[in-house]
């Protein structure tokens, strides 16, 4: 059976190491640099091949892995000038493991079909630290048979891999996802700041909260910020965090959809983004709710 050629764009906290995987499970890896050098140099130590264009990579590739942060961004590694459709041949796939907006996802697809080529969406869940372990979660939007297909690339860096509908369907589960893990931070954030405005243990409230309903699986890593200011268990920006609830906002717009808690979290991630800046993971909201309330920390 012929190996897969493997190309991968976005070699950020979660994409070095899902490439790293693909390449220690013996698929040839194509990689290109973008600001920093240093994952694609190690990743070449293992055996990876560095290309400068999106096209190169599609000459020599039978499937791509993108991972980056907008749609924008997709659409461009895509449809640029030396993008992957500058290079692209019949049977080319096109798996996008960003967090994008359903609609330019769907949109974008049936642009590529007409070239022969397919995309399908495979947003990622879990954080950089199950990346390293080869345990992340993905849900994949495609055919069933592209599925197949793509399935023993991406059991490289997954737990569990979930196919849950046509293309678009996975970037939009993904976004719903993320509505409900950003909420429940959300409001551990509020709720530590509560603790602290009115003087009453947090250590306390983290106890109490673990061993009953409000227990989820937010807490732990919210609160390792308040109490330790200490950030491993959820590195994931506000910048994102922000993005993503924008562009579930405006899937639902164009659903005809008006949730009543989706707005709310928009402007606490809004909020807390502009006060202590957009590369600042979730947790570290918790200090924009102290400033906002005027809580002067120990």
């Amino acid at each position: 059976m012929k190996q897969e050629r493997i190309g991968f764009i976005g070699l950020g906290l979660m994409g070095k190491e899902m490439a790293r995987h693909i390449v220690r499970n013996g698929y040839p890896l194509t990689v290109m640099a973008h600001r920093n050098r240093s994952p694609l140099e190690a990743l070449c130590k293992e055996g990876a091949t560095e290309v400068s264009t999106p096209a190169e990579m599609a000459r020599n590739s039978d499937i791509v892995f993108i991972c980056v942060k907008t749609s924008e961004q997709v659409s461009e590694i895509v449809s640029g000038a030396d993008g992957l459709m500058a290079g692209s041949h019949e049977g080319l796939i096109i798996v996008d493991c960003s967090t994008a907006h359903p609609e330019s996802t769907e949109r974008l697809a049936k642009t590529v079909e007409h070239q022969g080529v397919i995309l399908v969406d495979a947003p990622l869940a879990r954080t950089p630290r199950e990346a390293r372990d080869g345990r992340l979660n993905v849900m994949v939007g495609g055919d069933a048979s592209t599925v197949a297909r793509i399935t023993p690339v991406m059991e490289s860096f997954a737990e569990n891999i979930f196919h849950v509908g046509q293309v678009g369907s996975a970037h939009k589960l993904k976004l719903i996802n993320n509505f409900l893990s950003l909420g429940a931070a959300a409001l551990v954030s509020e709720a530590a700041t509560m603790a602290a405005g009115m003087d009453v243990s947090q250590d306390k409230l983290l106890e109490i909260c673990s061993q009953g309903g409000a227990n989820s699986a937010m807490l732990a890593p919210v609160m390792e910020w308040v109490l330790q200011k200490e950030c491993t268990k959820l590195q994931f920006s506000l910048g994102n965090a922000e993005k993503d609830m924008r562009y579930l906002t405006e899937t639902l717009n164009a659903y005809q959809l008006a949730p009543h808690m989706l707005p709310p979290l928009c402007e606490f991630l809004t909020l807390a983004r502009d006060d202590v800046g957009e590369d600042s993971f979730v947790p570290q909201a918790y200090d924009s709710c102290i400033k906002r309330n005027k809580i002067v920390s120990d």
